[in-house]
């Protein structure tokens, strides 16, 4: 089994203190939705988030880069073939579970307004099925909890070839959840960093690497 744990992922609903700013009000009333219940999203709120957040917007507000991690994640052969397991973990300390068996929808503007749901709600569920599941958690306890080898991928770790880090039956890889900068969560002293790349990988592309791996390295364990 491979997991796939997206760390400190800027994916948030709107602050408390941006929830009266006049562009995040025009937004919600545009959408019919309540600030309050809304997805914190740079692409439409760049500059309000400059404005409460000044010199950290870069970091702040990218369901954009979950939504197409998901896409690639959920549809790869890997995951059709049950062996993969995908979680989310917040900056703001959540954990969603997401069932292998979800389908990610294909229109952005769907995404969003599941995830809003999922906040709201806590739960996703279809006929029964959970899909979707929002908890408190920290995520270095959530790590230790999970069995088999984990390790860190980010640019500032030791250079290595993929093949020689993704060879365990089971196996916990994590990848930063933001688009620049470094991990909040202190991950460094517990856990091996590796860099697969001699340049920065979207979250997407590192995590096809590992998908990809791993398919390899159980095709030749089996």
């Amino acid at each position: 089994m491979l997991r796939l744990i997206i760390a400190d992922a800027e994916l948030e609903l709107i602050p408390k203190k941006m929830l009266h700013d006049p562009s995040i009000r025009k937004i919600a009333s545009k959408n019919h939705k309540n600030a309050d219940e809304m997805l914190l999203d740079s692409n439409y709120m760049h500059s309000s988030i400059d404005k409460y957040f000044p010199g950290k917007s870069n970091r702040f507000g990218r369901p954009d880069i979950i939504y197409i991690f998901l896409e690639m994640a959920m549809e790869s052969i890997l995951n059709k073939n049950k062996l993969l397991d995908v979680y989310i973990h917040t900056k703001n300390n959540f954990i969603i579970n997401i069932n292998p068996e979800v389908n990610v929808p294909k229109s952005y503007n769907r995404f969003t307004g599941l995830i809003e749901d999922l906040f709201r709600k806590k739960i996703i569920e279809n006929n029964g099925k959970t899909l979707l599941s929002l908890h408190d958690g920290e995520l270095l306890p959530f790590l230790e909890k999970l069995d088999g080898k984990t390790i860190v991928l980010s640019p500032g770790g030791n250079k290595s070839k993929i093949s020689e880090i993704i060879n365990a039956d089971t196996i916990n890889v994590v990848i930063g959840g933001f688009s620049e900068g470094d991990f909040i969560t202190n991950l460094y002293e517990k856990y091996n960093a590796y860099s697969i790349f001699n340049k920065e990988l979207t979250i997407w592309s590192a995590g096809m690497e590992v998908i990809a791996e791993y398919e390899r390295f159980k095709l030749i364990v089996d």
